[in-house]
């Protein structure tokens, strides 16, 4: 795999495997033509999409989360339960030969395989199936396309606000299947009017009513899930009043509901009663707007190094919850529940309980929330904090707390962004917390010789782009990391 154009030329029937998503056996053998013929094959298709968003070593399985909350005081290297992974994303000491170059492949692999379905579907193929039909699979592409272009360019691009008009340099637009092309680097503000550009779209094209069949309706892509996504991006690049009015749309749905304090822990460890919808094979009601659902039948998904395997010592266990995390809830907070105490040869660590695995196999596995209903509150009441309108920004701090147990935040900056690191723990969202807002990440409770700050600004905030892309493609500007 010298470069991603050479991934992406691998033929597009290779992601319709998913069985957590078809009952049909892998199309693999057939070529994209014959597949892509029928609106059924584009379902399939655009189905198999979703499937490497599942992986465990190079994207929500388990890397994208783990490792961003490793590089924060979230977390810590395990003292007792150490296999010897994640080193590299704890100490933050990446290199363009040792970066995050399987997300790099894997988000453009599925940004190409999204492509070919628009452009079909709006092309040659616009008279398959139905235009209903086409519209709602249109949708879920622009959305996938979406998330990775996101994803993609907050991992390797410095945050929105680094420069005045974010025209710094951000990841390629990909928009076609083209093999002989060299892409150069977008800019960061171009890369988002893109983002937002294809959820806009998406948002006007999917049926309200659309859920694909076969699976977890959570995992995949609904009006909401689009919504949720663009209130966040639009929070990203401190688009206030948008974040906010796309916040509300998802609230304001009845869709989703608070979870109680009952829903997020009850029971105990030490009694065996303990429970949690976070441990739910799925979620049909609740908070849950968009999540990965993990499945060892997904051959994506390597549930061997999976969520739960490094955060539990019943698997691999090297990544612990910090004593700085854990420190930050006060005493009834149902959330300080959520932490797993070692003991015998464990004594001395504590584990995120969020993962406790669902019990379907042995190592267990665990769907991953991507995005949920109280981020959504979170967005608008920071989104009125800086100038949004339409919503009172106390009485959304308030229904989080009200239902944790805890004491509400007051109305300001460093209170909301307190409240969602106590809220968002350990689901991969507060190092982008810090990078967005310019906050110097700063940790007590780490190994000797472990980076303890990261300044803001600090080249430290955009990972190094893997050395076999820029070297494959000249016109790639790589990240400087000295």
């Amino acid at each position: 795999m010298k470069k991603y154009i050479v991934i992406i030329a691998a033929a597009l029937v290779a992601l319709v495997s998913c069985k957590d998503f078809l009952e049909e056996a892998p199309l693999t053998a057939q070529s994209d033509v014959l597949t892509l013929s029928t609106i059924e094959g584009f379902d399939s298709a655009t189905g198999g999409a979703y499937s490497p968003l599942a992986s465990a070593d190079n994207w929500y399985g388990m890397i994208f989360v783990v490792g961003h909350e490793l590089m924060t005081g979230n977390a810590r290297k395990s003292l007792t339960a150490d296999s010897g992974r994640l080193y590299t994303n704890y100490r933050i000491n990446y290199s363009p030969t040792d970066t995050w170059g399987g997300l790099w492949s894997y988000a453009y692999y599925v940004i190409s395989c999204c492509n070919e379905v628009i452009n079909r579907l709006e092309g040659e193929s616009a008279e398959l199936g139905t235009e209903e039909e086409r519209n709602n699979l249109i949708a879920e592409a622009l959305f996938l396309r979406a998330l990775s272009h996101f994803d993609l360019v907050r991992t390797f691009a410095q945050p929105y606000a680094y420069t005045s008009d974010a025209s710094h340099l951000g990841v390629p637009i990909v928009l076609e299947r083209d093999l002989s092309a060299k892409p150069a680097r977008n800019t960061v503000k171009q890369v988002y009017e893109q983002v937002i550009a294809d959820l806009t779209k998406a948002e006007g094209l999917i049926d309200p009513a659309y859920r694909r069949s076969g699976t977890d309706p959570a995992a995949a892509v609904s009006i909401y899930a689009i919504q949720g996504l663009l209130s966040r991006v639009y929070l990203y690049s401190k688009q206030w009043q948008l974040a906010a009015d796309y916040a509300t749309k998802v609230i304001s749905s009845g869709k989703y509901s608070m979870w109680t304090a009952d829903d997020i822990f009850s029971g105990s460890f030490e009694d065996g009663d303990a429970n949690s919808v976070y441990w739910a094979e799925s979620q049909s009601s609740g908070e849950v707007i968009f999540e990965i659902y993990a499945d060892k039948s997904n051959s994506y998904d390597g549930y061997w190094t999976g969520i739960r395997q490094m955060t539990s010592p019943d698997g691999y266990g090297d990544a612990a919850a910090s004593q700085d995390l854990i420190g930050i809830y006060e005493e009834g907070d149902v959330r300080g529940k959520l932490f797993f105490v070692g003991t015998g040869d464990y004594a001395g660590d504590v584990w995120p309980a969020k993962y406790y695995g669902k019990g379907k196999s042995n190592p267990d596995v665990n769907n991953v929330p991507i995005i949920r209903l109280s981020e959504m509150y979170l967005n608008r009441a920071e989104a009125v904090i800086n100038g949004a309108t339409g919503a009172n920004a106390a009485a959304d701090l308030e229904i989080i707390a009200k239902n944790r147990g805890a004491s509400t935040q007051p109305t300001t900056n460093a209170g909301v962004q307190l409240e969602r690191r106590k809220e968002l723990a350990w689901e991969g969202h507060y190092w982008f917390d810090l990078a967005r807002t310019g906050t110097a990440m700063t940790r007590t409770d780490v190994a000797e010789g472990v980076i303890k700050e990261i300044p803001y600004p600090n080249y430290r905030w955009a990972m190094p782009i893997p050395d076999r892309e820029t070297i494959a493609n000249e016109n790639l500007e790589p990240n400087v990391w000295e």
